[in-house]
Formats: structure tokens, C-alpha cells, sequence
């Protein structure tokens, strides 16, 4: 089978395939803060001298970070520009890992009502066909594995 090429996809070089609201966006060679945490309140009961008590508190989360990335896509920048101009629209987003031979994505995770927060632009290189990104940030509600990922 010949390896997938730049040629079927233009995003075929980059890890990780982004959707936003179910259209295939921009692709991405690295993401970061994919983490939940459960932050804990301490009790300090009286009488207990010998330790306080860790009671859970709310879920948190880090913003999803994605680095290194190209897009094609219009909509995706208008959408990033509007947000950064003050009108907050929150859309869901879907990162894929892809496998680099044939392209497929093979399992990812979903992020509810997400809107980025930061967007670094890249040093410039004229050997780019779209709209290089070298980092978005992304504030979002919640996030889950894709649906279909592997358990």
C-alpha cells in the first residue's frame, strides 16, 4: 500500500487533524493540555490533631494548547478573529490522531464549547501553501475520549 501523501490530504504531515463543529479544519504536529484535576479543599476539624481532612473539591482543567499547525480553512481563521476581537463563540472541537501511513484517524477526544484564548502567529517561510499557526490556546467546558476510540 503506498504511504498517504501530502497530495490526498493537505494536512496528511501533521499528527494530529482538528474539527471544528464536525469540518475538518487544520492539521497539528503537537498538542498539550489534555489534563483533569481534582482539586481538594482541606477541613481542619477540632479535636484532630493528628491530620486535616482532603475533602474533593471541583474538576479543573488546563487549556488545550495545539502547536505547529496549518490551515487551509477560512472559516477557522474568521472564527479566530472574531473571538479575539471580543465576540466570545464557543464551538466544539475534535482532535484526531492520524496514523501516518494512510492517513486515518484513529482515535481522539472531544472538547465542548471551546473558543480559543491565545493565538501565536509563526516566523514566516514561503514553502507553506495555507496559513501556518504556531500555537492556539483553547478554553473549553469539558472534554471526553471520541466516540469509537479504542478502550
Amino acid at each position: 500500500m503506498a504511504p498517504y501523501t501530502t497530495e490526498d490530504d493537505p494536512y496528511a504531515q501533521y499528527n494530529f487533524e482538528v474539527e471544528v463543529d464536525g469540518e475538518t479544519v487544520a492539521g497539528f504536529a503537537e498538542v498539550a493540555g489534555i489534563t483533569m484535576e481534582l482539586e481538594t479543599v482541606q477541613y481542619r476539624e477540632g479535636g484532630v490533631n493528628d491530620h486535616v481532612h482532603q475533602l474533593p473539591g471541583q474538576f479543573a482543567h488546563a487549556n488545550l494548547v495545539l502547536q505547529r499547525g496549518l490551515t487551509t480553512n477560512t472559516a477557522f481563521w474568521d472564527w479566530i478573529q472574531t473571538v479575539m476581537s471580543g465576540t466570545i463563540s464557543r464551538k466544539n472541537i475534535v482532535v484526531k490522531v492520524k496514523d501516518g501511513f494512510q492517513g486515518q484517524s484513529q482515535w481522539g477526544w472531544e472538547f465542548a464549547n471551546a473558543y480559543p484564548t491565545k493565538w501565536s502567529g509563526p516566523d514566516l517561510a514561503s514553502n507553506e501553501r495555507g496559513m501556518a499557526i504556531e500555537s492556539i490556546e483553547l478554553a473549553y467546558e469539558q472534554f471526553s475520549k471520541m466516540s469509537g476510540m479504542p478502550e
